[in-house]
């Protein structure tokens, strides 16, 4: 009803307009009586009509494709934050605590200090890294590391597909890439059930899984508090009170 009364609207608009110019032309014919320079005019200008929609047409597609990749853009960078809450920092945590390879991301633990070069520079060398992990917990810890790391992508799981399932994420692959090898753990493990009786062959290939997942973890991590820095630097706080790679964070705020 709505889309209705404004097409109409535009139709009664245009008409207006129409009247309104020849109205004006036949004022200019009556008093100056210069109908060949009028009709000459007349022809000029609908000469350059194509030339005018081609060049607004360009234009105009530039300018809002722009505008919509950036909206798009941002909201993914606001659904990052998301899944950070619901997920991705609690895999951190977990990650970290049995990485015996911490060389890439040592230095997180004082990302309160960045400026965004910092970033761009940890960005760059994760990027080109990786960050290097392997699982360093005696034999009969792997059970209970495994069953923690299942309990929480299954807690989380509908939450995965339905981030998997946004048509915005096309706009991003890295953060795609992430998404697709937690489904992929997550679908590693629940294949297994038991988590008893995994000898060291299996238990290194889950190894290579989760170091995929932490690789892009640690980079999209990163990626997420230089947007915080950047575009909203009263959020960031709050990350850094409760940075995954330090165990002593806490978010309370103290003096």
């Amino acid at each position: 009803m709505r889309d209705s009364k404004e097409s109409n609207w535009k139709i009664r608009f245009a008409i207006i307009m129409f009247i309104l110019a020849i109205i004006i032309f036949l004022a200019r014919y009556i008093i100056f009586g210069d109908g060949e320079e009028i009709i000459a005019y007349i022809w000029k200008h609908i000469g350059f009509i194509p030339i005018d929609i081609l060049i607004v047409a360009f234009l105009l597609e530039g300018i809002m494709g722009k505008k919509e990749h950036e909206a798009i853009l941002e909201k993914i960078d606001m659904l990052m934050g998301t899944f950070f809450s619901e997920l991705g920092n609690d895999l951190i945590a977990e990650f970290s605590k049995v990485n015996v390879n911490k060389i890439n991301t040592e230095n997180l633990k004082d990302i309160r200090l960045w400026d965004e070069k910092d970033y761009d520079k940890k960005l760059k060398e994760l990027k080109n890294t990786n960050s290097d992990f392997k699982v360093d917990i005696p034999k009969e810890e792997r059970e209970e590391f495994l069953n923690k790391i299942h309990s929480i992508l299954l807690e989380k799981r509908e939450f995965l597909i339905n981030l998997i399932n946004n048509p915005n994420l096309l706009e991003k692959d890295e953060f795609s890439s992430l998404l697709l090898a937690l489904l992929h753990l997550d679908e590693e493990l629940s294949r297994r059930g038991e988590f008893s009786n995994i000898d060291a062959t299996d238990f290194n290939h889950l190894n290579g899984d989760i170091k995929r997942v932490y690789s892009r973890l640690v980079y999209e991590w990163v990626y997420y508090l230089k947007y915080l820095n950047k575009h909203y630097p009263y959020m960031i706080s709050l990350a850094i009170r409760t940075n995954p790679f330090d165990s002593e964070a806490d978010v309370h705020v103290k003096e």
